[in-house]
This record gives C-alpha cells, sequence and structure tokens, in this order.
C-alpha cells in the first residue's frame, strides 16, 4: 500500500463492523493518519487503514473540481443512490450526516431524511 497522507482520496473496501459510518466503494478524504488509523473528512471516529485502498489521481494532471450546479446529467444505480446523496450532503451542503431516507416530494424535487453523525 502506497503512502497514506492528509488530504489524499481513499476507497473504502471493507466497510462492515462500522456502524453504518463507512460504505463500502465510497471515496473519503483523509484528515489525518498515524500509520495504523485515518481519520476522514465527515466521519465520526478512527479506523484501521486496512478498510481502505487508496485513490490514484488521474494520470492526465490535477482534476479540476466540478461544482454541483454545474453538472447536467449524472447516471447512479439504484443501489448507490443513498451513497451517492450521503456525499453530496456531506461535501456539496457541509453537513455531517448520512441520507437514511428518500421521500418524494414535490414534482422537481425530493427531501431527504438525514441522520446527523456525532463529531469524536
Amino acid at each position: 500500500m502506497s503512502k497514506i497522507k492528509a488530504g489524499d482520496t481513499v476507497r473504502c473496501i471493507r466497510a462492515t463492523g462500522s456502524h453504518y459510518r463507512l460504505s463500502q466503494n465510497a471515496t473519503y478524504i483523509v484528515t489525518s493518519f498515524d500509520g495504523r488509523y485515518v481519520r476522514l473528512d465527515g466521519v465520526a471516529g478512527a479506523y484501521l487503514v486496512t478498510r481502505f485502498a487508496p485513490v490514484e489521481p488521474a494520470k492526465t494532471g490535477k482534476a479540476k473540481k466540478t461544482p454541483f450546479g454545474q453538472v447536467k446529467s449524472v447516471t447512479v444505480n439504484t443501489s448507490d443512490i443513498h451513497d451517492v446523496l450521503t456525499q453530496y450532503v456531506r461535501f456539496g451542503l457541509g453537513i455531517n450526516a448520512t441520507v437514511e431516507k428518500i421521500i418524494d416530494k414535490f414534482p422537481e424535487a425530493v427531501e431527504l431524511v438525514l441522520k446527523h453523525e456525532v463529531t469524536a
């Protein structure tokens, strides 16, 4: 495994036993790493590094972050929709919570029921 440091992006490869704080195959930003445990942006607690795999940066150079408002369309598997919306809530809206339920509310909108995370 390559050296992980604060600011790196990692993918969760083992979410079991995390009390639903981690999502399988979700990506996270590392806030600190002590050689054995990582802390993640927007996720309470510290986790063994063996739960994660580093995400390699694109070979074509540094990817430009696109604001959510500029995305025209995206296809998401139904099974991944909670994870995708949780990432939007955490990183797009800045709310430390996970999406627990999606409710059809208006013709052009949905209501997201959130479970707020407690910061350690």
